[in-house]
């Protein structure tokens, strides 16, 4: 995706850079990602989400940290799901609801959830994890809201689009994803373990392939794939 849906944890930089998630007006086009050159993308990342959904059976009740404009949320509620959204940024919270009506967003911060311990079946972060600066701490605060474990899926730091997306950095451009951090499932791993210790596992995980010319359009096991899908599960002592 050439974009992601929320979140740095300091809404004023120390700087003056402002991350594109609290520039108004990219805020009103984003959703527009999703319709154009990115839909099969989309399409594809839907799928691997719904693999790590699988592993939380009888799950009906998911909060999405880091909701964008609500693109998710509502695909979850398709899906038969009680779906809910928090974002850092009060431009995409306010037009995640213009998007949705009937949906319910919250602008809160990853870091201090306005819920109850054990609200929810399962926490998702979508395309929003990269931009987060305490990645223990958000998970952390995600456990405590969810009650069966928390799904994340991620731009893979070891696929060809993050590659060029490190390469144009580099080369000073494409601020988007400046202050990002990519992650691999090596790393999401060590991370879980650091994390939790014994208190959680990593159930699943899969990729999505590119590009469709070479028939690699789909899901599978391979570390290199664009997106990156992955389900932590909590122990049964938790659960």
């Amino acid at each position: 995706m050439p974009m992601t849906s929320e979140a740095s944890e300091a809404s004023k930089p120390k700087d003056d850079f402002v991350p594109w998630y609290m520039q108004p007006k990219i805020v009103e086009g984003y959703e527009g990602w999703y319709e154009g050159k990115y839909k099969r993308a989309d399409l594809l990342e839907k799928r691997v989400l719904e693999i790590m959904l699988d592993q939380f059976e009888g799950s009906s009740s998911i909060l999405e940290i880091g909701c964008g404009t609500g693109h998710f949320t509502r695909w979850f509620q398709t899906l038969g799901k009680n779906a809910m959204g928090v974002d850092l940024s009060p431009y995409m919270a306010k037009q995640a609801k213009s998007l949705w009506k009937e949906g319910d967003f919250i602008n809160a911060p990853s870091l201090n959830l306005p819920f109850r311990s054990m609200s929810f079946d399962v926490a998702f972060f979508i395309t929003c994890f990269e931009y987060m600066p305490q990645p223990i701490m958000v998970l952390k605060e995600a456990a405590r809201v969810a009650r069966k474990g928390i799904v994340l899926g991620l731009m893979n730091s070891w696929s060809l689009p993050t590659l060029r997306r490190k390469f144009q950095l580099a080369f000073g451009k494409n601020d988007y994803y400046r202050r990002a951090h990519f992650y691999s499932i090596g790393e999401m791993k060590s991370l879980c373990k650091k994390s939790f210790d014994s208190d959680y596992s990593l159930a699943k995980w899969r990729t999505t392939l590119f590009p469709k010319p070479l028939g690699l359009e789909r899901d599978t096991g391979n570390p290199f794939g664009a997106f990156l899908g992955v389900a932590l599960k909590a122990n049964e002592k938790k659960a």
